[in-house]
């Protein structure tokens, strides 16, 4: 009997209306916050920041760490998209609390939305790319699937990817349903599909200036298990030359390849180059 219910809600889920909700967690990336959003707004129903006054971990012990200035992008963000963008607001000292509270936010207000797109404020799609992930959600094989898929990672410049790819896929499109909930900070627990010729691009370790990588390393030491002193001993010696160097499982990051401009996304290009205005 059990089993027919099951099944009989399956179905339900597959002809129900796709909705894809992004969710954001925020503390860091205001740089790459406006790039990332304005390459997926057009292809989601709604845009969820959850965005943290304090750092992951003891935020007691390390009162130095302060979160990016969020507030005039945000505000941006939802003149731009004011029928799409959502803020919710809190304290999360935990990477999984932080994106419990998006989800939990999502079944409970936006009762309509079929899909997750996971997505952090450092990490853009072409158009080509977050159209073929979308499209997943309305296949019988990935509908109710929790998708993962590979990323291109960029250090110091966008003109630097790591290469070859070690890392694991991260999680980028799941289903919303009632008994679907994260594991830890990037995994549910639905079944799991891996599609490694699907990507994203990030970068995470581009930032405007010195201090704010500092910060990030400081912040994620609490949750993470960072080696040494990676930030004085790797960030601020490394040359492309540099081998194995990734945070915490050095060979990950087995070295670098150049990327010509005409291989990024447009916006990626346009947004590494403000950095640099006076």
């Amino acid at each position: 009997m059990q089993l027919l219910k099951n099944k009989s809600n399956t179905l339900r889920f597959y002809f129900k209306p796709r909705k894809v909700v992004a969710q954001y967690k925020l503390f860091f990336s205001e740089e790459w916050l406006e790039a990332s959003v304005d390459s997926i707004a057009e292809h989601v129903y709604k845009i969820l920041f959850v965005v943290s006054d304090i750092a992951w971990g003891d935020d007691i012990k390390n009162p130095q760490i302060q979160g990016d200035n969020l507030e005039p992008i945000l505000n941006k963000l939802k003149v731009k998209y004011p029928d799409k963008v959502i803020i919710l607001r809190g304290a999360y000292n935990e990477q999984l609390k932080h994106v419990q509270a998006g989800l939990s936010y999502v079944k409970k207000q936006i009762p309509q939305a079929t899909h997750c797109l996971y997505i952090d404020g450092d990490e853009i799609y072409t158009k080509l790319q977050i159209k073929q992930l979308l499209k997943l959600s309305k296949k019988i094989k990935y509908f109710n699937k929790a998708i993962r898929i590979n990323y291109n990672t960029y250090f110091k410049t966008i003109y630097y990817k790591i290469f070859p790819i070690k890392y694991t896929p991260l999680l980028a499109l799941f289903p919303i349903i009632d008994w679907v909930e994260y594991r830890d900070a990037r995994n549910v627990n639905a079944k799991t599909i891996d599609l490694n010729d699907y990507f994203f691009e990030h970068p995470a370790y581009v930032r405007k200036d010195n201090e704010k990588m500092r910060l990030k390393i400081e912040a994620h030491r609490e949750t993470e298990p960072i080696i040494g002193d990676w930030y004085n001993d790797v960030w601020l010696k490394w040359t492309p030359e540099t081998k194995n160097f990734h945070p915490t499982n050095p060979e990950f990051w087995e070295g670098v390849t150049p990327v010509f401009e005409n291989d990024l996304p447009k916006i990626m290009v346009e947004t590494y180059k403000k950095f640099f205005l006076v």
